[in-house]
């Protein structure tokens, strides 16, 4: 509570009844002074100001304080023996909030200082609000650095668990290209050589987007991995029977009870008796085989991993000619066709792989994916080819 007036008796007046109504007052004779003050406090604040003063007079401390400070909180109550609209209208417009005549009534003062100090409050919280508002803001862009930072090193780590690309194995050309739609995939692939008789090879897609999804492909590489090590180390064949390794997958991930599940096409190509040997979990769209100028899904079903306890799985046998080429797409590729209806999606992957000369590096030109700024799912694609080993 600010008192400010050139006449001592008159402040020692205010100054008792602020006083026995329950307010702190702060007293100054000199206006210039007071406007300094009120140009660096920082607490909101009631000021009750005299008209008439030399140096500064309460019309200048209003018009120079609402320039100098036009945000802040500063409630301002003109005291003057003057009277008549003209003043009112003079002292509102200078910035005063309220005007009170003199000879003042105690408690019409009262009230007025009640209802400017009710006002002070608000925007007293208000200014508290903005504050912590600001801090959490702050928090939060700090919180949100971090995470990107951690997303950004989730993402390295995706990357290098993928399969070098463009890489022979036996007697097959294997290339991916990966885009996620976050910085972190659910999408994810791996080719490995088990013997000089498998290549093995899966494609997975698991439900959602980002860290979560990216989790369950890392955990999903890790059992893999263990089986593959295991054929090595003591001849364990669950690598070599897919519908086996799915189904033990699928037991896993409804133990692990992380409320995700997922599709997974996982083959063998058999080097010495040219066939393929796979097992799908819910892979659309299916597979595309390329050979001898015509195109085909392998179109066999099966149930998502990690959604029902005891599904079951199968194995299909494919033979493979001397020369072909097989493409695995995400469903993220059917999003951004061009056209909705399912069957023309199908009729438009199957004559678009109809080209035995297509690489993975023309997949991006394909597809159109260079002027799709941001992607409604993770595209994926795995391409593999029959030909001359280089191992």
């Amino acid at each position: 509570m600010l008192i400010v007036d050139d006449e001592k008796t008159n402040c020692k007046l205010m100054e008792l009844y602020v006083l026995r109504w329950g307010y702190e007052p702060i007293i100054f004779w000199e206006s210039k002074k007071a406007y300094e003050y009120l140009l660096q406090t920082d607490e909101p604040i009631v000021a009750c100001v005299d008209w008439m003063m030399p140096e500064m007079d309460g019309i200048e401390i209003c018009e120079k304080i609402r320039k100098e400070r036009p945000d802040f909180p500063i409630y301002i109550i003109l005291l003057t023996a003057k009277s008549g609209k003209e003043s009112l209208i003079k002292g509102l417009d200078a910035g005063a909030d309220d005007y009170i005549t003199k000879p003042f009534d105690a408690e019409e003062l009262k009230s007025r200082i009640g209802a400017g100090k009710r006002v002070v409050d608000l925007e007293k919280k208000l200014i508290e609000w903005d504050r912590e508002l600001e801090n959490a803001n702050d928090a939060l862009k700090r919180s949100i650095e971090t995470i990107e930072k951690d997303v950004k090193a989730g993402r390295a780590i995706q990357n290098k668990l993928l399969p070098e690309n463009n890489q022979t194995i036996l007697n097959f050309k294997f290339s991916h290209y990966l885009e996620p739609s976050l910085y972190l995939s659910g999408d994810f692939l791996d080719y490995f050589k088990i013997n000089d008789q498998f290549v093995g090879f899966y494609f997975i897609d698991v439900s959602g987007h980002g860290a979560s999804s990216a989790f369950i492909t890392i955990l999903i590489k890790s059992y893999i991995s263990s089986f593959i090590s295991k054929n090595r180390r003591e001849n364990d064949n669950t690598i070599l029977d897919p519908k086996n390794l799915i189904r033990i997958i699928n037991k896993l991930l409804l133990k692990e009870k992380l409320g995700k599940h997922l599709t997974i096409f996982y083959g063998l190509i058999d080097n010495i008796n040219n066939k393929l040997i796979f097992s799908n979990a819910g892979q659309f769209p299916f597979p595309i085989l390329f050979s001898h100028g015509t195109t085909e899904f392998l179109n066999e079903k099966g149930f998502p991993v990690g959604l029902i306890k005891n599904s079951q799985y199968k194995n299909y046998e494919k033979d493979l000619p001397k020369d072909f080429t097989l493409f695995l797409l995400s469903d993220g590729f059917l999003d951004i066709l061009p056209i909705s209806d399912l069957k023309l999606q199908q009729e438009f992957l199957l004559s678009t792989f109809l080209d035995d000369s297509i690489t993975i590096d023309d997949i991006p030109e394909k597809f159109g994916l260079e002027s799709i700024k941001e992607f409604p799912d993770d595209i994926t694609c795995l391409i593999i080819k029959s030909g001359d080993s280089d191992d």
